[in-house]
């Protein structure tokens, strides 16, 4: 993932202020979550997919698990209420549409023991930009339907 993609970009125009930290130090902090948690995004489609293949994801289950306590402690530690302060800045957009998608995967127990993490998913869904673009539920299991089966329909929704 790029922190600096175009959507970032437009992001910034729109909102009037970077949703970037100002410092350098900042911007590598987020890029280091980022990539750290890059590792784990793709586990939100594996388990789910292999699931309904009827494979063993008892592995895949064990990492997604470390890697949300992880966030889970980052939010501990911060005391903040998004990742990087109690502004919403764009790590937390970039790791949103995972989140947004965790109950299409029946993955919500997976936040059983990270408290915080769903205290930020609280935070999340009462931002303006978050509440203007989130699908529901339905939607998106409707999607994955497709998806894995490898004939997603790109226009559900529409």
């Amino acid at each position: 993932m790029n922190l600096q993609s175009p959507v970032s970009t437009w992001m910034k125009r729109i909102r009037r202020k970077s949703c970037f930290p100002p410092h350098l130090f900042g911007k590598a902090r987020q890029r280091m979550m980022l990539e750290h948690f890059s590792k784990v995004e793709l586990q939100f489609y594996k388990i789910p997919v292999r699931r309904l293949k009827g494979e063993d994801v008892s592995g895949l289950e064990a990492e997604l698990k470390v890697s949300l306590t992880k966030l889970d402690e980052h939010l501990v530690k911060k005391k903040t209420k998004f990742f990087d302060g109690d502004t919403i800045t764009m790590i937390d957009y970039m790791l949103w549409p995972f989140f947004e998608r965790i109950e299409m995967g029946d993955l919500e127990p997976f936040l059983d023991n990270t408290p915080e993490l769903k205290k930020w998913r609280a935070h999340m869904l009462e931002d303006p930009a978050v509440k203007a673009t989130i699908h529901s539920v339905e939607s998106h299991k409707a999607f994955f339907k497709g998806y894995a089966v490898e004939k997603p329909d790109y226009d559900y929704g529409l």
